[in-house]
C-alpha cells in the first residue's frame, strides 16, 4: 500500500515538474538557463528552489498576473486565485497566470473556465 501511494506521489511531482508547453512568440523559443551567470543575464533569479534545494533559475512570466480562464492563455499555468485548491474542483472560475517558472504549493489550474483538482508541488 505504501509503496504504490509513494509511485504514484513521485509521479504526481514528475508531472508537475514538467516544463509547461511555451506561448507560441514571434522568436525561437530559448532554453532556460542552467547556471547562475546565464540566468542573471536572462534576467532571472539562480537560487535552491523545491524540497530538494536544487539550484535552478527561476525566470518571470511575462503575463504573470495577468486574468485568465485557461492555461492556453498563460506561458505558464493559469492558477485559480481565491479558492481552495482543494474544495472548488468543477466549479466555474478564474484565474492568473502563473508568475514565474517555479511550479512549487499548492495550486488548481482552471482549463475552459473551470477550476481543476488541486495539486501540491515540492
Amino acid at each position: 500500500m505504501r509503496t504504490g501511494f509513494l509511485l504514484a506521489a513521485a509521479l504526481a511531482v514528475l508531472t508537475a515538474c514538467a516544463s509547461p508547453t511555451p506561448v507560441e512568440t514571434a522568436g525561437p523559443a530559448t532554453a532556460e538557463p542552467t547556471d547562475a551567470a546565464s540566468c542573471r543575464a536572462a534576467g532571472g533569479d539562480w537560487h535552491p528552489v523545491g524540497l530538494m534545494q536544487e539550484l535552478a533559475c527561476e525566470m518571470p512570466y511575462p503575463d504573470a498576473g495577468k486574468v485568465c480562464t485557461d492555461n492556453d492563455q498563460c506561458a505558464g499555468q493559469c492558477w485559480a486565485e481565491d479558492v481552495s485548491p482543494f474544495e472548488a474542483a468543477g466549479q466555474k472560475g478564474s484565474g492568473r497566470c502563473q508568475p514565474t517558472n517555479m511550479p512549487f504549493g499548492c495550486h488548481s489550474d482552471v482549463v475552459a473556465g473551470i477550476v481543476q483538482p488541486g495539486l501540491c508541488v515540492d
